[in-house]
């Protein structure tokens, strides 16, 4: 019997628990990675470190053009843990959460 090993994921979310982004690293073989982004784009890697510096660096960038083009108007209250309320989650193989961390009130 094969069993298959969940991704380690990087995630993006709101507070009303949108997920905005989500990248999956994969292992596809030896010293092999495939990061996926939301399911579509496929980018390979031959070193672990830079499939997950590049996931990172989408969702960092992806939360940075959520945050900046908020509809808040520059309102300081805007996002109750995070500035807007846009967060970077990462999820290991071994954990299987459904929901933002700070999502459970």
């Amino acid at each position: 019997m094969r069993t298959t090993t969940r991704p380690y994921e990087v995630r993006v979310w709101n507070e009303v628990a949108d997920l905005l982004g989500l990248w999956e690293i994969r292992r596809t073989g030896k010293d092999r990675y495939v990061v996926t982004y939301d399911h579509r784009e496929e980018t390979r890697f031959d070193d672990r470190d830079d499939a997950l510096s590049f996931a990172r660096f989408g969702a960092e960038a992806l939360v940075e053009t959520s945050r900046r083009d908020c509809l808040c108007e520059g309102d300081p209250d805007c996002g109750f843990w995070e500035p807007h309320g846009i967060s970077v989650q990462e999820v290991k193989p071994e954990l299987s959460l459904i929901t933002p961390p700070l999502l459970c009130l």
